[in-house]
């Protein structure tokens, strides 16, 4: 049987398994090989357990059967040789150079601009992890002197509306660029006429519809979207903000 690897709790979220059901569910994980093969009665006979077990256990889940079981099953496995060949592909990305491209360059040099040429109030927010990456540029530009207001998740709207007057910049930090909180701010933003700018993943999204200006960073993990795998694009994120510091602290230097 091949090395597999799986996330169990992905598989069983939201779901109540006995745990005779359980003990089949990782059976049929840890066999995905051979399952197909044996069949239901074949799992059933090797877990102790009857055959409604099994049936059972696939309805939980919401499959429609065994073999629908056993496709969705699969989809979620990787094989050693696979789990291999994803690891030598993020470390070699982790050994070549940050790339910027130029339109990246050219929205990092924007926005440094507009930050240093605000005479206003600068709202910076994110959610989940990018609230934390977000909270990071806050600080940042706290430490150079530049007024700013940090909001996450965890904060009412009411913020950033209560002080709408007064924020001359909305700086926006969403991976998927869709967090409903995100686009509610850049919503509001663009309807009262405060310009905004958005450090996102790549690709087209709602925030790069609605935003003045788009930093957007390629994204090696899309799909996970609990964050759970090991991912370079928070390291982008980060490259774009230490420029978009390097460029500000330039341009309010020379002015250019």
């Amino acid at each position: 049987s091949l090395c597999m690897t799986y996330d169990l709790e992905k598989i069983t979220l939201g779901k109540t398994l006995t745990d005779s059901e359980m003990s089949v569910l990782i059976y049929l994980l840890d066999h995905i090989d051979s399952d197909l093969k044996i069949g239901v009665r074949g799992v059933a006979k090797e877990n102790f357990t009857s055959t409604s077990t099994v049936m059972r256990l696939a309805r939980k889940l919401g499959y429609n059967g065994f073999i629908d079981m056993y496709y969705k099953l699969l989809a979620n496995i990787k094989t050693s040789e696979e789990k291999i060949e994803e690891e030598n592909a993020f470390l070699s990305q982790i050994e070549a150079p940050v790339q910027i491209t130029y339109e990246q360059y050219t929205a990092i040099k924007k926005t440094s601009e507009m930050i240093a040429e605000t005479k206003q109030i600068i709202f910076v927010y994110g959610t989940g992890f990018m609230g934390t990456v977000a909270e990071y540029f806050a600080k940042k530009l706290l430490g150079i002197g530049v007024k700013v207001i940090y909001s996450n998740g965890a904060d009412s709207i009411a913020e950033f509306e209560n002080n709408l007057e007064d924020i001359g910049l909305l700086i926006l930090f969403s991976r998927s660029g869709r967090s409903g909180y995100v686009c509610n701010r850049a919503q509001l933003a663009k309807e009262n006429g405060v310009p905004s700018i958005a450090f996102t993943g790549a690709g087209e999204n709602t925030i790069s519809t609605l935003s003045d200006v788009l930093i957007q960073v390629n994204d090696d993990k899309p799909f996970d979207d609990r964050n759970q795998k090991p991912t370079l694009f928070y390291t982008r994120i980060m490259c774009m903000i230490e420029l978009t510091i390097y460029e500000y602290e330039k341009y309010c230097t020379n002015g250019d």
